[in-house]
């Protein structure tokens, strides 16, 4: 078996309580993610003796902006963190994963249908080649680059009325100013930042949430 340990009390404390099932899911998918990684490059190899932090930040995310039953997608999921975690502890979303490079959209593929994730859909393609084709109410990108290059493609794939949130770290106030004269352009604006310490971590996830625009608002 895959050693995998799933820091369940940490994920509880930012994304609310598992029931048993749920923390079936995110110990099989924990450990799928490190199966596959032995015959390809889906994860660094740091991230892979770190696989529990990347759980933790992922479902932080929940703390700062919750997709209750809408539509939610993951841009640039890559292994699926945070999309796949959002999936198994909000079923009542409808989750979108989309990724460019077509190893790590075979094994997303893969993780929906072992774990049985009927609320997940998995999309290839970039994204600047989806602009028009999908909105989402919520979306999200998490080391996908830096702000300047993701952030319009993100943007064109958020509902009018919607809202991206981006996973950010310290360097995040260096890029504040440039980020919300990009979102001006795609009638967007920055509504909301908060720091979330992590817990058992010694390290915070800035998210930053973009709210876009109605013609009406304008």
């Amino acid at each position: 078996m895959v050693d995998f340990s799933l820091p369940r009390a940490a994920i509880e404390s930012v994304g609310g309580q598992l029931s048993d099932e749920q923390a079936e899911l995110l110990t099989g998918y924990g450990q799928g993610i490190l199966r596959a990684s032995r015959d390809m490059n889906l994860v660094s190899r740091r991230s892979l003796g770190k696989l529990d932090e990347h759980f933790v930040d992922s479902a932080a995310l929940l703390s700062f902006a919750d997709p209750g039953q809408g539509s939610f997608g993951d841009l640039g999921s890559g292994a699926g963190l945070p999309g796949i975690v959002v999936a198994i502890m909000r079923p009542q979303a409808s989750v979108t994963l989309v990724d460019s490079r077509r190893s790590k959209v075979v094994f997303l593929k893969d993780m929906k249908k072992r774990l049985g994730l009927e609320n997940v859909t998995v999309v290839h393609g970039r994204l600047e080649e989806l602009d028009g084709s999908m909105q989402f109410e919520m979306a999200t990108a998490r080391a996908l680059g830096s702000t300047k290059a993701v952030l319009v493609p993100c943007l064109r794939l958020v509902a009018p009325g919607g809202k991206l949130v981006l996973f950010k770290g310290p360097r995040w106030a260096d890029e504040v100013e440039q980020a919300r004269g990009i979102a001006a352009q795609e009638r967007a604006e920055i509504i909301r930042t908060e720091a979330v310490a992590l817990p058992g971590l010694d390290r915070a996830t800035t998210f930053v949430e973009f709210h876009v625009k109605h013609l009406a608002d304008e």
